[in-house]
């Protein structure tokens, strides 16, 4: 796919951010199947009885057009193909924490066609978990598709291309990979990784510590906006007289990558 048509029609769509524009329109942000990440103005929406205006949020499935060879479109025939997701508390907050992620890194109209469909999978399966302990896995797999999208995939290789050593340490840089080093994570922490192994607690700190380190370059030292609402739910969790745990009520603890 070598560049945009000046009409595109019906693409399947999901809303990253919306921000005002002019006096009654918004440029929104969106993540569509075949051409990534749109940004474009969707006019006269913030009237009263526009007919997108409820249909402009995150989690909504959505059909839209646009036309326009800038890289910022003109927006229409918005539709809704699905039922939107329903979450709150720290499931919403992962859901806001991920679209934060792909506003600020994805670059604009290049086609992640794999990435979308994680996204739609992750606000599915955000909504049938029934134990808070199933959140980080899903973001930590989210993360890593995210990456390897961005070119910056975690290899579960040596940096001169070896097989990770369960008895050895290494460290983790984003640009060479694992290298051997006499502290660090130890390897067979990482194999278990590698095979999606999530239930043992020190595979998914270590798995957090990687995002962590693979981000920080792409993300510069601009905080994410993220980070302050997962601040805010835990100091409401630790002021709370709730139980441990309330499906989709639950405060949000920091989940996210995100060391600011």
């Amino acid at each position: 796919m070598t560049g945009l048509a000046s009409r595109i029609e019906c693409q399947p769509a999901y809303v990253l951010h919306t921000r005002p524009y002019k006096e009654t329109s918004v440029i929104a942000s969106l993540i569509t199947l075949d051409y990534g990440r749109i940004d474009g103005v969707v006019a006269g929406v913030r009237k009263a009885k526009s007919r997108s205006r409820a249909l402009l949020q995150p989690m909504q499935p959505l059909h839209v057009s646009w036309r326009g060879d800038n890289s910022l479109k003109t927006l229409s025939d918005i539709e809704s193909c699905g039922v939107p997701a329903r979450l709150n508390g720290r499931y919403l907050n992962c859901v806001l924490y991920a679209n934060e992620l792909l506003s600020r890194l994805l670059l604009p109209q290049a086609p992640c066609p794999s990435l979308f469909r994680e996204y739609a999978l992750l606000l599915l399966q955000l909504e049938q978990i029934t134990q808070p302990n199933q959140l980080e896995p899903l973001l930590r797999q989210f993360e890593w598709q995210l990456l390897t999208s961005l070119g910056y995939p975690i290899n579960f290789v040596s940096a001169q291309g070896h097989n990770l050593q369960a008895e050895q340490y290494y460290q983790y840089d984003w640009q060479s990979g694992f290298v051997l080093s006499k502290q660090g994570f130890l390897g067979e922490h990482l194999l278990r990784l590698q095979e999606k192994e999530w239930q043992d607690a020190e595979c998914l700190k270590i798995a957090k510590q990687l995002s962590r380190i693979a981000f920080k370059p792409l993300l510069g030292d601009k905080p994410l906006l993220a980070r302050q609402l997962f601040q805010v739910h835990r100091a409401s969790k630790q002021n709370s007289t709730q139980p441990e745990f309330t499906q989709h009520k639950q405060p949000c603890e920091d989940l996210s990558c995100s060391t600011r």
